[in-house]
């Protein structure tokens, strides 16, 4: 699956490949674009919805609570509801 890149990405900044995990089980892969100490944002070709309780996996680092701060098409932002691993 091919994920857009919708916004101009700083040079310093590479993107990092995650798992969204849902409440209901699902999980969808999405990429990482910019991470800070109490959240992240997503691009993601699955629906979310402001709100949901969700789990971030990075790849290699480990996974964390978070709960869907905003959600528009192709692009979700998350808020951490524990300490940041990495």
């Amino acid at each position: 699956m091919s994920m857009q890149r919708l916004r101009e990405q700083p040079t310093h900044c590479p993107n990092l490949s995650a798992t969204v995990l849902k409440e209901n089980g699902s999980s969808d892969p999405a990429t990482i674009t910019r991470l800070w100490y109490d959240g992240c944002e997503l691009a993601s070709n699955e629906r979310f919805e402001a709100g949901e309780k969700v789990k971030v996996i990075i790849h290699g680092m480990g996974g964390i609570g978070a709960h869907v701060t905003s959600a528009t098409e192709g692009w979700l932002s998350v808020r951490f509801v524990e300490e940041c691993p990495v």
